[in-house]
């Protein structure tokens, strides 16, 4: 996203888990704020999007001053494995890229109190329809260590069928599936 309304939105990114106000500079990450000035009928003040973002820039070659932001999760999804800040969104990405032997679909466990583990992450990943049972042991040890290259975490990814899992439809489908 260029932030390219400054004259309608001020916006700021704060740490999520304080609240404080952080530089926006290239490379700082947090929850995106914002405050509409333009709006008349019901202000927004301070609005916490939820969105958890990164700073990519500050400036651009088309001569916009607002900066460049990536969201690359929610906060309100956010785990913490091992110290670790895992997003389901940011699995899912991982998951999606060996499609067709993967659907794309997931739930991760949460099978701990709160969003802190200390042991590994439990990942369901439906296996693609033309996977054979053979082949399955072998995928998950692959989807294991992409998610340990790509997101610095340990999981332990379980297949699971095709279909097991609720298509994304009008309503949001949750990637968490809490069990404590």
């Amino acid at each position: 996203m260029h932030a390219c309304a400054q004259e309608f939105l001020l916006f700021e990114i704060i740490d999520p888990e304080t609240g404080r106000p952080l530089p926006v500079e290239t490379g700082v990450k947090g929850e995106l704020v914002y405050t509409a000035i333009d709006r008349e009928a019901s202000p927004l003040l301070r609005f916490r999007t939820g969105d958890h973002v990164e700073v990519l820039g500050t400036s651009c070659r088309c001569g916009r001053t607002g900066p460049k932001i990536r969201c690359f999760g929610r906060t309100d999804d956010m785990l913490i494995v091992r110290g670790v800040n895992v997003f389901p969104s940011a699995i899912k990405d991982v998951v999606a890229r060996l499609e067709p032997r993967t659907t794309g679909a997931i739930k991760v466990v949460v099978d701990f109190p709160g969003h802190t583990t200390q042991q590994p992450l439990k990942v369901k990943v439906e296996h693609g329809p033309g996977v054979k049972p053979p082949e399955l042991p072998a995928l998950e040890a692959e989807l294991e260590r992409r998610l340990r290259e790509a997101l610095a975490f340990k999981a332990e990814v379980e297949l699971v069928p095709p279909d097991t899992f609720e298509k994304p439809g009008v309503q949001k489908v949750q990637l968490i599936e809490r069990r404590a």
